[in-house]
């Protein structure tokens, strides 16, 4: 068991050091040396570094840190170590590629590359079982204490902090910018479960309402408990269904590993998702997906 722990360790700590590398060269490669911005903590400390030459670094490792100290009780302690190394990890890979400036003669190429890049990165640490803290965090207590949900928080903090930026870095890379975070949004889902953006779980549990009450708490996504019943024993069993974005695919399957590693867990992928939280059909396009879904029940 502690040999299986060692390598445990040592890959999430080779994804976050990859991850981290990766995420330097977004920044200090593609983002400062175009005039681009970026959103959440990433982005704040762009600004101020336009603003008075204070280096991403130094702001991104304070702010995370006074971020994490705040919010320290949404992150279960395997993710909170992680993430505090992650930090250090990014704030001395930084320093590392300060003068890796690449300034493309077609414009466009520094969004896309800043985008690969830091998209690559914040999957491969997420994949680590760390995170960036800064925003997830943020967002985490909007959720809270606002009753904003976490995705459109994340959304909140991005506007926050590039819209300003148009007086510091000008409209057209504003725009650019815009493109860059487009790009990060799909490579991150790329990283972590490919290209599917939503996914359904099934999940049978004899601890099933510890698992959903943790999942309602940690995550914040609706829960369906559905009846069921085993053909060959006859036993019921109740039945955990639940429609989950591609940031929380992986939080999902460590709640349910640490309650019950014996669970059985089938993930889907989704082709639509209406409804609360989701995108809205009008009552004409619902009955057509209806019918649709009726005929191919009966071929």
């Amino acid at each position: 068991m502690k040999t299986l722990a060692t390598k445990e360790t040592l890959k999430n700590l080779t994804l976050i050091t990859i991850g981290s590398f990766l995420y330097a060269i977004s920044v200090n490669t593609f983002t400062v040396p175009n005039d681009l911005a970026e959103g959440g903590l990433t982005g704040f400390s762009l600004i101020l570094f336009y603003l008075s030459d204070i280096e991403p670094s130094y702001t991104i490792f304070i702010c995370n840190i006074f971020i994490i100290a705040i919010g320290y009780r949404f992150l279960d302690r395997k993710t909170l170590n992680y993430t505090i190394v992650a930090n250090g990890i990014i704030s001395v890979m930084l320093l590392l590629v300060s003068n890796w400036a690449f300034i493309p003669e077609t414009i466009l190429l520094a969004p896309i590359g800043s985008g690969v890049f830091m998209g690559a990165g914040i999957g491969l640490i997420m994949l680590g079982h760390g995170t960036t803290a800064g925003s997830d965090i943020l967002a985490k207590l909007m959720q809270k204490y606002l009753g904003i949900n976490i995705p459109v928080a994340l959304l909140l903090i991005d506007i926050f902090i590039v819209v300003p930026s148009v007086f510091i870095i000008g409209v057209e890379n504003v725009f650019l910018t815009m493109i860059n975070l487009f790009i990060q949004t799909k490579m991150i889902d790329f990283v972590l479960e490919g290209l599917n953006p939503r996914k359904s779980f099934f999940i049978i549990s004899d601890k099933y309402d510890e698992i959903a009450q943790q999942i309602e708490m940690q995550i914040g996504r609706g829960i369906t408990i559905l009846d069921g019943k085993g053909h060959f024993t006859g036993n019921k069993k109740q039945i955990l269904y639940i429609i989950i974005s591609r940031r929380e695919v992986l939080a999902i399957k460590r709640i349910v590993e640490a309650i019950d590693p014996n669970a059985f867990v089938t993930l889907s992928h989704v082709q639509e998702v209406t409804g609360e939280g989701f995108t809205y059909l009008s009552q004409e396009e619902q009955a057509e997906r209806i019918t649709e879904a009726e005929e191919q029940g009966l071929q």
